[in-house]
């Protein structure tokens, strides 16, 4: 029998954990991130299927990446909106990322990997981020960071689309095999998806104890 991948397998635990720890939670966004983290558990699933049988499987990772910009957007809405009305930056956003990404389907078509969205993706995400740890920086009550859960949350998501555009950028230099098999950049996926993951199963945790503090 075939073993998932790695990233099949981080998906599988984050999933698992977000169930155990975010099931009774009656806030709409923790209910959302557990959903998105299903849904990307499918798409990679069928992606790595896809794959096996040698068949394209780019259209398909295209339209994760549709359904992916949205739910950072929104999840960087809901944190920030904590500190300021982020209305305007997150629509402003939402136009530059579904713009990029219409774009490269005009000139490129669906079944070629949509690179230029989520080179503005990763960017873009990665401002917002940084912006929130502006915002939280400058409140003048006291927060705990160890068990703030958005805090934590924004932190994988720092994390995560930092890498991927410093992988990005030098793109050029990672064309080569670790071991003679395996791709450094499918490795450099691997680790960025390991720290994302482990950072929002953190976040959880850190819901789950808030939640029972608060109830």
């Amino acid at each position: 029998m075939k073993l998932p991948s790695p990233v099949i397998s981080i998906e599988i635990v984050s999933l698992t954990a977000a169930i155990v720890l975010l099931t009774r939670d009656k806030n709409s966004f923790w209910k959302i991130v557990m959903l998105y983290i299903a849904i990307a558990l499918f798409f990679e699933s069928y992606g790595s299927y896809l794959n096996s049988k040698k068949i394209n499987n780019l259209w398909w990772f295209n339209m994760f990446i549709f359904l992916e910009a949205g739910f950072i957007l929104y999840g960087l809405y809901h944190c920030l909106r904590k500190y300021i009305n982020p209305l305007n930056i997150i629509v402003a956003g939402t136009i530059i990322v579904y713009g990029s990404y219409g774009l490269s389907v005009i000139l490129n078509g669906y079944k070629q990997y949509n690179i230029l969205c989520v080179n503005v993706m990763s960017v873009l995400f990665t401002v917002y981020a940084l912006y929130y740890y502006y915002l939280l920086l400058r409140d003048e009550h006291f927060i705990v960071l160890k068990s703030h859960p958005e805090f934590w949350w924004v932190t994988g998501v720092l994390f995560y689309y930092f890498g991927s555009t410093m992988a990005n950028i030098f793109d050029g230099m990672f064309n080569f095999k670790v071991l003679n098999w395996l791709p450094l950049r499918y490795l450099i996926y691997i680790v960025l998806n390991l720290i994302l993951h482990s950072l929002w199963i953190y976040s959880f945790i850190c819901r789950m104890k808030q939640r029972k503090l608060q109830s």
